[in-house]
């Protein structure tokens, strides 16, 4: 599962998906069959409407200002809108292509002829400053990079302008914008305990798509799920910087957040952590920080070769902690 923050939603930035754009390229040009119906009604209902609505998308009553029409386009370049990393699973995309209800093919046969469920994209307004940010996708980036698939595989060129039909919220923070992505998406897929993490403690400002967009942001934060965000982040993207490509990236944000844990419990100059970071959150923080770019190589090293029992995140932890808290405490 590719996690990114601010990167189109363009099938060709998730490199996960390319097995199943090739699958669906094969389909979609088969000589005959199902699939080359499909291909007909796909180029037939782009030419006559510019849509997928008609074609694709089971009818709803005119729900005025709840349903809006975007373009593919315009809800790729949404990921511009995002304070936090999404999720793209290669699995979930290939489910709605070729799943239950896939829509080139169903499993045991045949296609299902609807997209069931719009896109939901959100807005922030501010009606005291007058201003809106969105859209944002919160729920259907998954369909969204399928569309993408189906009509790519079909041999569309500008796919990017044409439209389907979405389902329009709107919301008062970012607060709200995570809170209703992970309740909106329960149901479909499974989130990670360090993207839940990420996402909710997140939304104050601190912007966690580099190492260095961590430090020049971490003023912002302002509560404890913020610096442990910060902390998995940084932890999760260092490992990336520096080719430590031991465990997974989850493993690694675990290991900030164990990190976080194993620190609090020291109680520096004789106080809680977050107190401890919050009278200087930009130098302790990059103090912090600095420490474990120092120490994290020799850390993978002694949790790969640590035999007992517990996780690989946990043994990170525990061996950069002594050595973060004497450089820092």
């Amino acid at each position: 599962m590719n996690a990114t923050i601010n990167t189109a939603y363009l099938v060709e930035n998730f490199v996960g998906l390319e097995p199943i754009m090739k699958q669906a390229t094969e389909q979609l040009n088969l000589p005959k069959g199902g699939a080359a119906a499909l291909k007909k009604q796909i180029f037939g209902d782009i030419t006559k409407y510019g849509s997928l609505e008609p074609g694709f998308q089971v009818k709803k009553p005119d729900g005025g200002s709840a349903l809006r029409s975007f373009t593919l386009g315009e809800l790729a370049e949404s990921a511009k809108n995002e304070v936090t990393a999404q999720a793209v699973d290669p699995n979930a995309v290939h489910e709605i292509l070729f799943g239950r209800y896939g829509l080139i093919r169903k499993a045991g046969g045949g296609r299902a002829k609807y997209l069931m469920e719009d896109i939901e994209v959100a807005f922030i307004r501010d009606l005291i400053a007058g201003t809106q940010i969105g859209p944002i996708v919160t729920s259907g980036r998954h369909r969204l990079l399928s569309l993408q698939i189906l009509l790519k595989a079909a041999g569309v060129n500008g796919f990017q302008g044409v439209k389907v039909r979405c389902s329009v919220i709107e919301l008062e923070n970012q607060d709200q914008v995570q809170e209703r992505i992970i309740s909106a998406n329960t149901g479909s897929r499974v989130f990670s305990r360090s993207e839940i993490r990420e996402r909710i403690g997140s939304t104050s400002g601190v912007v966690l798509s580099s190492c260095e967009s961590i430090v020049k942001t971490i003023l912002s934060a302002n509560k404890k799920d913020d610096f442990k965000a910060a902390f998995s982040s940084y932890v999760k993207l260092l490992a990336a910087k520096t080719n430590a490509n031991h465990f997974t990236p989850a493993q690694y944000s675990d290991a900030g957040n164990s990190l976080w844990n194993n620190l609090e419990k020291m109680r520096p100059q004789g106080t809680t952590l977050i107190k401890w970071i919050m009278a200087d959150k930009e130098g302790r923080f990059r103090r912090v920080m600095d420490a474990v770019e120092e120490h994290l190589l020799e850390a993978v090293s002694r949790a790969q070769q640590d035999g007992a029992r517990g996780s690989k995140a946990s043994k990170i932890a525990k061996a950069l902690t002594p050595a973060v808290a004497s450089r820092c405490f």
